[in-house]
């Protein structure tokens, strides 16, 4: 069965934060393509589904997965 789609997004500061990295590697991760993304109002926003295309699974599962409890 098919992952239910998700309306989470994230900011890059919240990626960041939560991977333990600094908000410009995430922005340049976005700007080089390697992470998928959009520009609203001269922010990024990073859909759950891009998240989980870009991190590995268990990372994933570690950072950002526990918010469905």
């Amino acid at each position: 069965m098919p992952a239910t789609m998700s309306n989470t997004t994230y900011s890059p500061q919240e990626i960041a934060d939560r991977l333990g990295r600094h908000v410009n590697s995430i922005r340049r991760n976005l700007r080089e393509g390697e992470l998928k993304g959009e520009k609203f109002s001269n922010e990024w926003i990073v859909t759950e589904e891009a998240l989980q295309e870009w991190l590995p699974a268990p990372i994933y599962r570690e950072h950002f997965a526990n918010d469905e409890a």
